[in-house]
C-alpha cells in the first residue's frame, strides 16, 4: 500500500492543530525555521502531534536563510518519492515556489501536491492509503545517471524561480548553477551543468536563443 506524506511548512503555515490527520493514514513532517525553533508551539498542535505518534515528526532547520525550510522541504520530498516512488506527497504551504516543483514531478510520474491548509488537504486527500498500481507491463528504471541528474533538476528549478535577477546568458546560467551547487551538496564539473540546462530547454523551463536565455519557471 502506498503511503500518504504530509510535509507542513510550518514557517508559513501554523495550523492549529493535526487533529483532522489522526483518523487518516498519513505521515506528518512538520518543518521549523531555525529562528521559528525558538518561540513555542501551541498545546493543541503539540497534542495532536502526540496523538500521530510515530507517523509525526519535527524536522528543525539549523541554519536561517533565504529559503532554507523550502530547500529541506524539496530536498524530502525527491527522498521520499526516490524511496517510494507511488507515495503520495503533500505540501502544506502558502508559498507558490513549489509549484514549479510540483509540475515537474507530476510531468515524471510522481504524485505530489501542494495545498494550503489542513482543510484543503482533507478536500483533496485518500483517508486511507491509495493501491499500487497494478500494471502488467512496467517501464525499465531509469539509468543511475539519469536519476541522479533528475534529482538535481528540482532544487534547481526552484532557485532560478525565487531569483529576482536571473541570469540572462546560457554563461552566467552556468555559473549561477555551479555556484548554487558549490554552497548545496558539492560542486559540479562544467560538463554535467551543461547537460542539466540543455534538461531544462528540453523540458521547457528554459529557453535559448544566440546566447541569451529566458525563463519559463511559472
Amino acid at each position: 500500500m502506498a503511503t500518504n506524506y504530509v510535509l507542513v511548512d510550518f514557517e508559513n503555515v501554523q495550523p492549529d492543530s493535526l487533529e483532522p490527520l489522526t483518523s487518516g493514514a498519513f505521515r506528518v513532517k512538520v518543518f521549523v525555521g531555525a529562528q521559528q525553533a525558538k518561540g513555542r508551539v501551541s498545546f493543541e498542535f503539540s497534542e495532536s502531534m502526540q496523538k500521530l505518534g510515530s507517523h509525526a515528526e519535527y524536522v528543525r532547520i539549523a541554519r536561517s536563510g533565504p529559503n532554507a525550510v523550502d530547500m529541506h522541504i524539496a530536498y524530502y520530498v525527491g527522498r521520499l518519492l526516490e524511496k517510494e516512488p507511488h507515495a503520495s506527497v503533500y505540501i502544506i504551504s502558502r508559498d507558490t515556489d513549489f509549484d514549479p516543483l510540483v509540475e515537474y514531478l507530476h510531468a515524471h510520474g510522481g504524485n505530489c501536491r501542494r495545498v494550503r491548509s489542513i482543510a484543503e488537504l482533507n478536500k483533496v486527500a485518500p483517508r486511507t492509503p491509495a493501491p499500487a498500481p497494478k500494471s502488467a507491463s512496467r517501464a525499465a528504471p531509469p539509468s543511475a545517471a539519469k536519476k541522479a541528474q533528475s534529482d538535481r533538476l528540482a532544487p534547481i528549478i526552484k532557485h532560478l524561480h525565487s531569483l529576482r535577477g536571473k541570469p540572462a546568458t546560457r554563461k552566467s546560467l552556468v555559473t549561477t548553477i555551479g555556484s548554487y551547487f558549490k554552497q548545496h551538496g558539492g560542486a559540479l564539473a562544467e560538463k554535467v551543468v551543461e547537460q542539466l540546462i540543455d534538461e531544462l530547454i528540453r523540458l521547457k523551463y528554459v529557453s535559448q536563443s544566440g546566447t541569451k536565455v529566458s525563463y519559463h519557471l511559472s
